[in-house]
């Protein structure tokens, strides 16, 4: 799964902050609205971030929704968003990114449509690949010229800034066109991810999803699985964890209470898919979390 961003750039500020950065147990909350610390914010100001893993897969959650960067994962941190993040290991963890300050219009989306105008779609990870190779080595240059130099000009940086958006549009392109998926069938797969997100606290079958969209069941079925990689249920079900985490970690829920604020009324159901996609029980899971948490 992925989630797309779509940002229209009004104008480039400068290249706020590029660092490598170690942590252990990393953990953090990521608000890229307005310039935060790096002074005032014109209107439409955001931070748009991009970087790449280098050690230690971390796991992003948007809107309750999670996704995993692995290592060598480039990822783009969309502009006037907040998001969630955490190393999937307790340990070192280490990255490498660069914060642009930009005005801009952005939106999110979980398909990828046509771009339009001056409108740019990025994917919030792009996988290793060949040409994923000479994104990083750019992220790099940058960091390094953004460190060991003093006065770049303002015309040097949004060379930089544009080269770099450039080769993550062609690396996208790439993607989607090794996906051979159409741009039909994301936007069905769009509405059906909107309408199990909006109906996520009571029971959804894969029939209703399909009944909704004006789809059958079978061919449903098949082109989520193609996109996504995934099974329509397994998407649900994952969805359906993935909120339950989020009221377990924040909120202190039991399991039987977070199941019931998804429509699963079954705890030892719960229990049983919840070992199956998180490979461990949910009293294993709340032992690991404390403890990173009483760590940092």
């Amino acid at each position: 799964m992925n989630l797309y961003t779509q940002f229209e750039i009004l104008s480039f500020d400068r290249v706020a902050f590029a660092h490598s950065l170690s942590a252990n147990n990393y953990r953090y909350t990521l608000q890229t609205q307005g310039y935060g610390i790096y002074g005032d914010t014109p209107e439409d100001g955001a931070v748009l971030e991009i970087g790449f893993v280098e050690q230690n897969p971390i796991i992003l959650t948007y809107e309750g929704e999670e996704y995993r960067l692995d290592e060598n994962c480039i990822f783009v941190i969309p502009p006037q968003c907040d998001f969630g993040v955490r190393t999937l290991e307790a340990g070192i963890h280490r990255h490498t990114s660069v914060e642009f300050l930009i005005k801009c219009r952005s939106r999110f989306t979980d398909d990828c449509p046509p771009p339009s105008g001056n409108t740019l779609t990025l994917p919030m990870i792009l996988p290793p690949s060949q040409s994923s190779k000479d994104v990083i080595s750019l992220i790099r240059s940058i960091v390094l010229e953004k460190n060991t130099r003093h006065g770049r000009s303002y015309f040097e940086e949004c060379a930089d800034f544009m080269l770099l958006l450039h080769k993550l549009s062609s690396l996208t392109q790439e993607v989607i066109i090794g996906n051979g998926i159409s741009p039909a069938n994301y936007r069905y797969c769009r509405q059906a991810k909107a309408f199990i997100s909006e109906n996520i606290g009571r029971r959804i079958s894969v029939g209703e999803v399909a009944e909704a969209i004006g789809l059958s069941k079978n061919y449903l079925t098949n082109i989520f699985s193609s996109s996504e990689g995934i099974t329509l249920t397994e998407y649900i079900n994952r969805r359906k964890l993935s909120y339950m985490v989020e009221l377990i970690r924040r909120y202190g829920y039991t399991l039987a209470e977070a199941g019931e604020h998804v429509g699963f009324t079954d705890v030892n159901y719960v229990s049983r898919i919840f070992k199956r996609y998180y490979s461990m029980t949910v009293t294993e899971y709340k032992r690991g979390f404390q403890a990173q948490e009483e760590s940092q």
